[in-house]
C-alpha cells in the first residue's frame, strides 16, 4: 500500500500547530464513521486514503487491521485545514468537499455510490451489489421477525432495518412506522419467528439496557431463535446494509 508523505511542519509561536499535510493530489480524507462504511467499501479508494474518521478505532469501525495505522480526522476546521490538498468527504449538513445523504433504505446507499463515482473518477459498484442483492435466496414463506436491540428499542416500516428484512425475503412484526421503545409488556405480547438482535454485548445504546435487565423480556429473548447483527453494520445505513442483509439471509436457511 502507498504510505503517504505526513510530515507536519510545526511552529511554535503563541502555541504549537499544525500546517498541511503533504499527500497526493487525488487523496481522500473521511471525517465521519458513515463515510468511513462508504470509502471502505470501495477496492479502488484504498491507496488514496489519506485520513479516515476519529471513530475508525472504534468497536463499531468495520477497518480492517492493515488500514487502522492511517491519521484520523474530524469535523473541525482548523483541524481539516491540514488535509486541504486532499477530496474530504463528510456526513450530510457538515464541512467537505463532499457531502454523501442519509436515508433509511439502500437507494441513498446507490445514490452516494454514484456520488463517489463521479466525484472521484472511481468505479460505480452498485450493480455488483444490486446483484448480490437479488440473488439472496427467498424463503418460501417470509419469517416474521422482530428487531430488538440492548435498550429494548425496535425498528418499523420504513427503517434500514426494515430494508434490510426485505431484502431478506422476510417480514417485519412490527408494523408501525420508524423506531419505537415499546413497554416491555408489549414485546412479551409479540410472537415472531426469530428475534434480530443488535449491540447486546455493548454500551453503544447508553446506559439504558432494558432488554438484558428486564427479567421476562431477556427470557423471552432467550427463548426465540436468534440472529445477531454487528453493530458495526449499521451506521448511516450505508454499505453494511448489503452485508447484514447478506448474513442474515444466510441465518434464515438455518432456521
Amino acid at each position: 500500500m502507498v504510505r503517504f508523505l505526513t510530515l507536519l511542519s510545526l511552529t511554535c509561536l503563541s502555541g504549537c500547530k499544525a500546517v498541511v499535510v503533504d499527500v497526493p493530489p487525488n487523496a481522500v480524507v473521511s471525517t465521519t464513521l458513515c463515510v468511513d462504511t462508504y470509502v471502505l467499501a470501495l477496492p479502488d479508494l484504498e491507496q488514496r486514503l489519506a485520513a479516515l474518521s476519529w471513530q475508525s478505532r472504534s468497536s463499531l469501525s468495520r477497518t480492517p487491521e492493515h488500514l487502522r495505522h492511517l491519521p484520523q480526522a474530524d469535523e473541525d476546521p482548523e483541524r481539516l485545514h491540514r488535509w486541504k490538498a486532499a477530496t474530504i468527504i463528510s456526513s450530510a449538513g457538515q464541512n467537505g468537499d463532499l457531502n454523501l445523504s442519509f436515508g433509511d433504505n439502500f437507494e441513498t446507499v446507490w445514490k452516494n455510490f454514484e456520488l463517489l463515482s463521479k466525484s472521484l473518477d472511481i468505479a460505480n459498484p452498485t450493480q455488483t451489489f444490486k446483484d448480490q442483492l437479488n440473488n439472496l435466496p427467498q424463503p418460501t414463506i417470509s419469517p416474521r421477525l422482530l428487531y430488538l436491540n440492548r435498550a429494548g428499542m425496535t425498528a418499523g416500516r420504513g427503517t434500514f432495518v426494515d430494508a434490510v428484512f426485505q431484502a431478506a425475503g422476510a417480514e417485519n412484526i412490527i408494523k408501525t412506522p420508524g423506531w419505537h421503545s415499546p413497554d416491555a409488556e408489549i414485546l412479551l405480547t409479540l410472537n415472531p419467528d426469530a428475534i434480530v438482535t443488535s449491540f447486546m454485548s455493548s454500551n453503544y445504546v447508553g446506559v439504558n439496557d432494558r432488554a438484558v435487565r428486564h427479567a421476562a423480556l431477556a427470557k423471552k429473548i432467550e427463548a426465540y431463535p436468534k440472529i445477531d447483527i454487528h453493530g458495526g453494520l449499521w451506521p448511516c445505513a450505508g454499505p453494511g446494509l448489503i452485508e447484514a442483509a447478506t448474513h442474515l439471509s444466510s441465518e434464515l436457511t438455518k432456521l
